[in-house]
């Protein structure tokens, strides 16, 4: 991911609705309400899936693995300096530990199709009744 639009306050309500998957609770029941915040931001699916994979996931991973981990809220002003100095590094010597490697593949695979539909769903309703109606 360049550094070509990188703006890190219009990241940030993806970030926290991403960061909330890596918290050491429960996450399954997290997917819907994330995948719709997510479908909310003027991001390509692409880009969406570049900050998980690339921002995200290095950044929070070793919670997952950690025996105690955070587990109400991440500090978002530490999220955002954690990722703006992971994203400094060349690519490859970013870390990218073994243990959330499925876990990201498998959250991406969640929430990819839920914000097509969550965008589909917005755009119909956006539509001018006349246009519904033909």
């Amino acid at each position: 991911m360049s550094g070509e639009g990188f703006d890190p306050v219009a990241r940030r309500p993806v970030w926290e609705a991403l960061s909330e998957l890596y918290l050491d609770v429960p996450w399954r029941p997290l997917v819907r309400s994330t995948a719709r915040t997510l479908a909310c931001s003027h991001y390509s699916l692409d880009e969406l899936r570049a900050i998980l994979f690339d921002e995200i996931h290095p950044v929070l991973v070793l919670n997952l693995c950690a025996t105690a981990g955070v587990w109400d809220r991440f500090d978002q002003s530490w999220l955002e300096q954690c990722i703006i100095a992971n994203r400094r590094r060349a690519r490859g010597l970013r870390p990218w530990p073994f243990c959330g490697r499925r876990f990201v593949r498998l959250l991406w695979r969640l929430l990819a199709p839920r914000i097509e539909r969550a965008r589909a769903a917005a755009a119909v309703e956006s539509r001018p009744a006349a246009e519904g109606a033909a």
